[in-house]
């Protein structure tokens, strides 16, 4: 018999190759779903991070444009601090909101992110959904859908507050109380640490939100809470006066504001005398003769207490 020992035999190539075992596939599948479970939380979290920080420029933006609007003339379309009391008879208050849950289903005239659009150069339809209008939804509703918030805080001395609010979850994941036209409400918010990535909920709130709402809010990743999801803005308006010195033995002052004529009388000869507290950033006019409207004789944005000499 002739052999070619050039040639391998067949069954020795075939003992070198073997298959995973079925424990060694079963470790495999445990490591990765090990890696896979330690790596999801923070994967959520990045994402988390990424969404709330878009969230909290969009909000500084909004609240810059807010705070612009506050010299603008015309209370009814384009000025956010259009408030009752503080406008013409003739002039239209700001709509805020009047929901934490509601989503906005009409474009109001008034409406805060109505006039908010109208000051970055858009028109808003009138009317209809804010929805249907994607540069008004854009300003009106956050990318998850919900409703970014606008409230105008109690009538006070010195100041009016204004709150702008974000909720950066899911309405079924994390609930906001519901509305209350209250100082306390408003304030439950306004001094609360939402910066604060392990801060509790308001004690105002857990009084008005279910157990699970409540745990909701305090369930976050490595011991942390949620309460860092709501987003919040705080913008305050200063409120002035005007004092005129009235020496003038026969001549009136006449102070008008908020669009309204003749809102304040210095007598002639009265001395000192001061206006109610305006809000800063309106259009003051003096006006001065012995009887109105008499001439114009300054007029300035209030932008500080301001003293006026009539002589």
């Amino acid at each position: 018999m002739i052999t070619n020992p050039h040639i391998p035999a067949q069954s020795a190539h075939c003992s070198t190759s073997r298959g995973f075992s079925l424990l060694e596939i079963v470790l495999v599948l445990f490591v990765l779903g090990t890696l896979a479970a330690l790596l999801t939380p923070s994967v959520r979290d990045i994402i988390e991070k990424s969404r709330r920080d878009a969230e909290v420029r969009t909000l500084d933006e909004l609240a810059t444009t807010v705070t612009q609007s506050f010299e603008n003339t015309d209370l009814t379309n384009l000025n956010i601090a259009a408030l009752p009391a503080t406008i013409a008879a003739s002039d239209s208050p700001t709509v805020f909101s009047a929901s934490t849950t509601a989503l906005y289903t009409t474009t109001d005239n008034g409406a805060w992110f109505s006039k908010v659009a109208r000051l970055r150069g858009l028109t808003p339809q009138v009317g209809t959904a804010p929805g249907t209008q994607p540069e008004l939804a854009r300003i009106a509703f956050n990318p998850l859908g919900n409703s970014r918030l606008m409230f105008a805080g109690p009538d006070e001395v010195g100041r009016q507050r204004f709150l702008l609010v974000s909720l950066a979850a899911r309405s079924e994941q994390l609930a906001l109380p519901p509305y209350e036209a209250s100082s306390a409400w408003f304030d439950s918010i306004w001094n609360h640490d939402w910066e604060n990535r392990s801060a509790q909920l308001p004690a105002y709130w857990q009084s008005r939100l279910t157990a699970p709402q409540i745990a909701a809010w305090h369930q976050g990743s490595g011991g942390l809470t949620q309460v860092h999801r709501l987003i919040v803005r705080r913008i305050v308006l200063p409120k002035f006066r005007v004092t005129v010195n009235n020496n003038h033995p026969t001549e009136q002052a006449f102070v008008s504001f908020n669009n309204t004529s003749n809102a304040f009388t210095a007598p002639a000869n009265s001395g000192a005398t001061s206006t109610p507290e305006i809000l800063g950033g309106r259009l003051i006019t003096i006006n001065r003769g012995t009887a109105w409207p008499g001439v114009e004789a300054l007029r300035f944005h209030l932008r500080e207490n301001a003293t006026v000499t009539v002589q």
